[in-house]
C-alpha cells in the first residue's frame, strides 16, 4: 500500500423538509469547508432528495437525505458531527469509517451509493415471484 492513502469516511444526514434550498446549500458548504480545513478531500457527494422516514423523528415523517464520501485527518468526523448537531433543521446523521487506507480511485469506479441501487429480487426470494401461485390473476372460468 502506498503512503498516500488516508482514512475514508461517509456521512449521511437527514434534514427537515421545510428547510429551504439556500439553507441546505449553506449546510453542505459548511461540511465541505470542514473537510478541506482538515486536509481532506470531498470524494463523492449525492443528494438523495426528500423521502418518507421509516418512523417519525421529532414529529417529522419526511426528511431530505444528503450523502458525502470524503477523506481526512483524525478528528474530521468529530468536527463535522459537532457542526451538524448545532443545526436546528437536522433530524439525524450517521458517519461511518470506510477504511483506514481509503482508495478513492477504486471507490470512484463504482460511485453509486448503496441506498440508490435499485433492488431487483432474485428467483427464490421469499415474497416475490409466483412460486406458490399467490398474487397472480386467474380467470374464474379456468377452475
Amino acid at each position: 500500500m502506498s503512503a498516500s492513502f488516508i482514512p475514508g469516511y461517509e456521512t449521511t444526514f437527514v434534514t427537515r423538509v421545510d428547510m429551504t434550498d439556500d439553507q441546505l446549500n449553506q449546510l453542505k458548504e459548511k461540511v465541505k469547508t470542514i473537510i478541506t480545513s482538515f486536509g481532506g478531500e470531498l470524494v463523492f457527494s449525492e443528494d438523495w432528495g426528500k423521502r418518507k422516514l421509516a418512523y417519525p423523528i421529532q414529529k417529522e415523517t419526511r426528511g431530505h437525505y444528503t450523502y458525502f464520501v470524503y477523506t481526512g485527518k483524525a478528528g474530521i468526523v468529530k468536527e463535522i458531527e459537532r457542526n451538524l448537531k448545532i443545526d436546528d433543521h437536522l433530524l439525524r446523521y450517521l458517519s461511518i469509517n470506510l477504511s483506514p487506507e481509503f482508495d478513492k480511485e477504486k471507490f470512484l469506479k463504482n460511485p453509486e451509493s448503496p441506498i440508490m441501487k435499485k433492488y431487483e429480487p432474485k428467483e427464490g426470494d421469499r415474497g416475490y415471484g409466483n412460486d406458490r401461485g399467490y398474487g397472480s390473476y386467474r380467470d374464474r372460468d379456468s377452475y
